[in-house]
């Protein structure tokens, strides 16, 4: 793994990137509907200042400064957040003669350029209601030269989102810009948000690292990496961050961007950034992107599952209803993508409980299913591990015994090939069907917890000192089902009961089951598919339905075996958090 520590030393001191996540309520459903319109009325412009007008350190050709903004209509006294879109690798040029797109930069004599920055527009026109300037930008010049640098164009993107903002940044006190200075006046440049879809999403994750390196950085506070690349296993700190994964992706088919939510859990001790992840069913790679989508008619846009034309029994087939159209993924692009920056960019404490994973997907995203994990930051207070499984069985986080009844629990996960720890699956898996495993650096490690009769237990002692939980909303964990093991019973979903403990003997349990989707059994693909995958999704219980026992003398957390007859899990990160 690249462990870059200038890069977390720089972005937690040199970087105001403080979470604005919120404490309350962990049952409560959002307040609001994610997918309503806001109150302003939006306007548009676009901006094309030459075709090699910039040149990234490096990198072996010039690029365009092309771009298109949304924004509200009328100037703020209250300055408006900023957002940034950097869309992925993707042809470059089309021709209304020739019928094969091009990747090359320029376009040759006959082509012209493929909008493909202005694939968002559904989402920047969505989020400038809301009160945002949305910038997406061009990077059709990267595209097209990438293959010719070795760091395959990742640096060269981090430059050119740094370099747009410069230029807004200067156009909000010199004309110059598409729109006027009085209308750029309101944008709050301390308030700065990145989104990169595919390798876009590795880009903006190389632009925070250059920007902490700056001697003047800019104020940037939340990182959305969409379906994003992660060659170099970079590891983001200091800034709230969200990473999103399409389970049906063809492209980023290994879900490689999931690293980055893991990589980063417990890498600084004083981190005091928020990490998400979302996994959407359903979803593919291109859709997010409507010049990317067969709707567009626009060349080299598709289907990226196989083409729209694999296995017909597979769950990411358009004819499943399991599979989601393209309106259907970018409803979840308006409500998690803008929700996102809406949440922990603009504090809109109503969106709360949809990133902490306390409610479910909402009724206007149906027929998505999104499954959401949320890690507050330790530093701040806001989580207490209590077996992060990243240490060996008998003793957990806290330094409680853990016992193990009637079942079986052994570490697993961690890099590939790994001498001691084999996969989480009962048959090893792939780089597609374990997207959480390292493939030769670390991954997430986790206890392969197997039962065979009902009755077995799993039990992690809270030390005394850490007994009151008052203070937190939930208890939470990670847990994935092994599709490959009969122990689980195929296409239905496993369960549990969490049992909590006092100090007088009191317990209350509450079933996995009655907290969302975390333990449904994977959805099936067909002959070589990129389903099925193992999927580390979380469970969260909030504490007030734990009724009958002490929080405040609470001394041990078990997970019993009881529910189902047997069964296969890969459990991580139990934690209780606010």
């Amino acid at each position: 793994m690249k462990r870059i520590g200038i890069f977390a030393a720089a972005v937690a001191t040199a970087v105001i990137a403080a979470s604005l996540t919120t404490a309350g309520a962990a049952t409560a459903a959002p307040e609001v509907d994610p997918l309503t319109p806001g109150p302003h009325k939006v306007a548009e412009a676009s901006y094309h200042l030459g075709d090699d007008a910039f040149r990234a350190n490096g990198f072996p050709w010039p690029v365009e400064l092309t771009g298109h903004v949304y924004h509200p209509e009328k100037p703020s006294g209250s300055a408006y957040p900023v957002v940034m879109f950097l869309h992925g690798r993707h042809v470059t040029c089309m021709s209304t003669t020739e019928p094969r797109p091009k990747l090359a930069w320029p376009c040759p004599s006959g082509y012209q350029p493929i909008p493909s920055h202005r694939g968002y527009d559904y989402l920047g026109r969505q989020l400038a209601s809301h009160g945002y300037a949305v910038i997406s930008i061009s990077a059709n010049g990267i595209n097209g030269n990438d293959s010719l640098d070795p760091q395959w164009g990742q640096r060269a993107r981090g430059e050119l989102v740094l370099k747009h903002l410069d230029l807004w940044n200067e156009w909000r006190t010199k004309p110059g810009g598409p729109v006027s200075v009085a209308v750029t006046r309101s944008f709050d440049f301390d308030r700065i948000g990145l989104m990169g879809h595919s390798r876009g999403g590795e880009g903006v994750v190389n632009a925070v690292e250059q920007n902490a390196l700056r001697e003047k950085p800019y104020r940037l506070r939340a990182l959305l990496p969409l379906a994003a690349t992660d060659f170099e296993r970079r590891i983001p700190v200091g800034i709230t961050m969200a990473t999103l994964q399409p389970d049906c992706d063809g492209d980023v088919s290994d879900l490689q961007g999931v690293h980055y939510y893991d990589d980063g859990r417990y890498y600084v001790s004083t981190d005091r950034a928020t990490r998400n992840n979302i996994t959407v069913l359903g979803a593919n790679h291109n859709f997010f992107n409507t010049n990317w989508s067969p709707s567009s008619g626009l060349p080299g846009s598709g289907d990226d599952w196989r083409g729209g034309q694999g296995d017909p029994e597979s769950a990411c087939h358009p004819a499943k209803p399991t599979r989601l159209t393209e309106q259907q993924q970018r409803n979840v692009g308006i409500g998690y993508i803008g929700g996102f920056f809406r949440h922990y960019l603009g504090g809109e404490k109503a969106l709360a409980p949809l990133w902490r994973g306390s409610t479910g997907t909402p009724p206007s995203i149906a027929p998505a299913t999104v499954n959401v994990s949320y890690h507050p930051p330790a530093a701040s207070g806001q989580r207490l591990d209590v077996n992060r499984q990243d240490g060996h069985g008998a003793t957990n986080t806290l330094g409680g015994k853990v016992t193990v009844t009637g079942a079986k629990q052994a570490r697993c996960g961690g890099a590939n090939p790994d001498p001691l720890y084999g996969s989480c699956l009962s048959k090893p898996g792939s780089r597609l069907t374990e997207p959480h495993r390292g493939w030769g650096v670390a991954g997430v490690f986790a206890g392969r917890t197997t039962w065979a009769e009902t009755g077995g237990s799993i039990t992690n002692e809270v030390p005394a000192q850490h007994g009151d939980v008052r203070k937190y909303a939930a208890l939470q964990f990670r847990a994935g089902v092994d599709f490959n093991d009969p122990a689980n019973t195929a296409g239905k979903p496993q369960d549990l009961r969490i049992v909590l403990t006092d100090t007088a003997g009191k317990t209350a349990s509450v079933k996995a089951s009655e907290h969302g989707k975390a333990l449904d059994y994977p959805l099936q693909g067909g002959k070589n598919d990129v389903l099925p995958k193992l999927h580390l999704n979380q469970v969260r219980v909030p504490l007030n339905a734990f009724a009958g026992v002490d929080l405040t003398k609470i001394t041990s957390v078990t997970f019993a075996l009881d529910v189902n007859p047997t069964g296969a899990l890969a459990v991580s990160d139990l934690v209780f958090t606010d």
